[in-house]
């Protein structure tokens, strides 16, 4: 099965990449052009080693260059961000910030050490390198990208995170036996009686643990004196290239939950796993409420009570610690700060020529809004707004309206790719509360 799904997916990119790219610019301005005939890779593994003079990243043997911009548009890499003081986001790593993803820089250069608000702090470094700790560790190695100074400042990171953020939980709410569990052990591997008691550092055992997975496909490009590039030019989960330290998932009720400080970040408990709020600065960190609303940290705390269900997707240190990139609370929780929301679900987009558009999604709050619809293109919506609300199902409790729509009429590929939601005040001045637009064309790929 995984083979057939390889293969699917390369012919997928025999047909697609010669449409999607023709030419892409490199970091220091030169052009590269399509091989003819087309050369293809595909590759998804452990990322083995970076170049940051040459934006590359060399996995399963190939040496992947990221370029500035590929098609005039400017490249950007699945699975990072970079946010500011405030925790906005900047986007994600590009060929300008390629420096970014270096252990080196993530554990100093790049921390955040402000507070946002009530919340703790924002990125205090990372707790697991993009590379596996069972190669290449404790000593420097030449042409790898390896420092056993940083290597320890990540392990050592690991463990001041975890053992303050345990130390926020009053006994019973993570078992006894938990700082052994993580690694902090005696010579013989036994474990602290105490959180005020620990052995000596030399004898802590930090969890091994794989690199981070980097997954791309595309073509083999040439410069003027024919110096070749494999270039990524069909997407992958929605991006060109992607690098991510993991997708581990951890599901469940919350048993408690505790706002951080300056030096330690806010947590929550499910089952006996700890999850912190991602320090790394490299990787994202998204609250996600009803319908994909986001929610502040903030509010978060403010919801974050016993027995709240809670889905976090993120990467895991051993066994019992997580930093949540992907937190989910949309079974309950909506931050009013955001006002109103609306969003499609982006794998029930569907279209059949001569029948319609077809979609999935959410509007939130569903009282004393109206939820339309036109259909547009770059940018230009002339029609009348359309009413959904007769489509709408309505979940009172929540305060939300799901819309399942099949075979929506007026929907064209060429002439109208585009369609905006705008949902208004029911009321009064019948304002715009919010706005989302969706290039239906390009999702489907017409």
């Amino acid at each position: 099965m995984r083979s057939n799904f390889l293969i699917s997916g390369m012919l997928a990119a025999v047909v697609c990449a010669a449409a999607m790219g023709q030419s892409a610019v490199l970091h220091d301005g030169r052009v590269v052009n399509l091989v003819v005939p087309q050369e293809l890779f595909s590759i998804e593994g452990p990322a083995w080693n970076i170049n940051v003079a040459n934006r590359q990243v060399i996995c399963t043997g190939c040496t992947v260059t990221i370029p500035a911009s590929l098609n005039g548009e400017p490249f950007l890499m699945g699975g990072t961000q970079i946010v500011n003081g405030e925790e906005v986001s900047l986007g994600e790593i590009t060929s300008a910030t390629f420096d970014r993803l270096l252990d080196l820089n993530a554990a100093t250069r790049d921390r955040i050490f402000d507070t946002n608000g009530a919340a703790g702090t924002i990125r205090l470094g990372p707790a697991r390198s993009l590379f596996s700790t069972s190669e290449a560790r404790g000593a420097a190695t030449a042409d790898l990208v390896r420092n056993p100074t940083t290597e320890k400042q990540i392990e050592d990171n690991y463990f001041f995170l975890a053992r303050n953020a345990f130390a926020q939980y009053p006994a019973g709410i993570l078992p006894s036996n938990f700082l052994g569990l993580i690694g902090i052990r005696t010579e013989t591997g036994a474990f602290p009686t105490s959180n005020n008691q620990l052995p000596p550092r030399r004898f802590w055992r930090y969890p091994a643990m794989s690199g981070a997975t980097f997954m791309a496909q595309g073509s083999v490009y040439a410069d003027a004196q024919g110096n070749r590039y494999c270039i990524p030019d069909f997407p992958v989960k929605g991006y060109l290239a992607t690098i991510i330290l993991a997708e581990n998932v951890c599901i469940g009720n919350l048993r408690a939950a505790a706002l951080g400080n300056f030096q330690t970040p806010d947590s929550y408990v499910v089952g006996n796993t700890l999850i912190m709020m991602n320090q790394d600065p490299r990787m994202p960190m998204d609250i996600l409420g009803i319908a994909n609303s986001p929610v502040s940290r903030e509010y978060f705390a403010q919801s974050a009570q016993p027995g709240l269900f809670v889905a976090t997707v993120g990467h895991m240190i051993g066994e019992h610690v997580m930093m949540g990139e992907a937190i989910d609370v949309s079974a309950g929780v909506f931050d009013p700060a955001v006002g109103a929301w609306v969003s499609v679900i982006d794998r029930t987009w569907g279209f059949r020529a001569g029948q319609g558009l077809s979609f999935r999604g959410d509007v939130v709050p569903v009282s004393n809004t109206d939820l339309f619809y036109q259909f547009g293109r770059n940018g230009v919506f002339a029609g009348p707004e359309i009413s959904l609300d007769a489509q709408l199902i309505v979940d009172p409790v929540l305060d939300t309206g799901r819309f399942d729509i099949r075979n929506l009429a007026g929907a064209d590929p060429v002439n109208t790719p585009q369609i905006r939601f705008t949902v208004r005040r029911s009321t009064g001045d019948r304002a715009v509360l919010r706005q989302a637009t969706y290039d239906w064309a390009a999702i489907l790929g017409l």
